[in-house]
């Protein structure tokens, strides 16, 4: 049906990842040696693809002496909308705060992703409940399939 070939999309991704990494930190504007840890995605995804980051993750954090902080994939996602501000505010006292981390829980989090798609309750970190997900196709995925059937090679 067309869909992902593993072993290309590895290839892929070992052609893609040192050009990645080296442009994700010149973006944060942040050298290696200053990173106090290393997080990589270890699961769901295509096993091929994830070993590829995960080695390249060991290898920043073996070379610079940092932990290696392991996530789920599909966590990743759904907390994501919990990042605090780039900025504290100022607090009390001339003190720097954070503001309370939004959504507060339990919430509700709709994935539609390239490889996942699921309804996902909440309650805390680490602590999330799979409500509906799909049988067979994602979302994306079928994008991809009836853009290839249609002939669609270029993508904005």
């Amino acid at each position: 049906w067309g869909g992902v070939v593993p072993r290309l999309a590895q290839e892929g991704h070992r052609k893609a990842i040192d050009e990645t990494v080296e442009e994700a930190l010149r973006r944060a504007g942040v050298k290696a040696e200053e990173l106090s840890a290393v997080a990589v995605t270890v699961g769901p995804g295509l096993g091929l693809c994830l070993e590829v980051g995960v080695r390249k993750a060991l290898q920043i954090a073996a070379e610079h002496r940092l932990p290696l902080v392991r996530v789920h994939h599909m966590e990743a996602h759904t907390l994501v909308t919990r990042l605090p501000a780039s900025t504290p505010s100022a607090g009390a006292e001339g003190s720097s705060t954070l503001p309370a981390l939004e959504p507060a829980f339990p919430f509700l989090t709709l994935l539609v992703s390239g490889g996942h798609n699921m309804a996902v309750l909440s309650r805390g970190i680490g602590n999330h409940t799979i409500l509906g997900s799909t049988i067979d196709d994602s979302i994306g995925e079928a994008f991809d399939k009836t853009a290839r059937v249609l002939g669609i090679t270029q993508v904005p």
